[in-house]
């Protein structure tokens, strides 16, 4: 049987009414509110990067690993891919991303 990838390993994924949020950061921390919601979320210095990349354009898995592996200073690794799809898993189930047909 083939390994089958995720939705989440395929789907090019935007951000949904960006203009809404509302944001604040103290240090490395971040904080996003969606009035649509009335849900505040928390999030880390990588969740938020890997966020504004999204907020950019669209993108899919491998076009964020791509991005990040370009803003990074060390090396690339497995981990940090997993990190990135554990990151959009979670950006999905908060409602602040969702795919497109771009």
């Amino acid at each position: 049987m083939k390994n089958q990838k995720s939705i989440y390993e395929t789907a090019v994924f935007h951000v949904g009414d960006a203009a809404g949020f509302l944001w604040k950061n103290w240090d490395d921390a971040y904080v996003i509110f969606d009035p649509r919601s009335g849900h505040t979320q928390a999030m880390n210095i990588f969740a938020r990067e890997i966020f504004a990349i999204i907020e950019e354009k669209p993108r899919s898995l491998d076009q964020l690993c791509k991005e990040v592996r370009g803003i990074m200073e060390e090396n690339f690794s497995q981990d940090i891919r997993q990190n990135i799809l554990h990151t959009i898993i979670e950006f999905d189930k908060m409602g602040l991303i969702e795919p497109t047909n771009e």
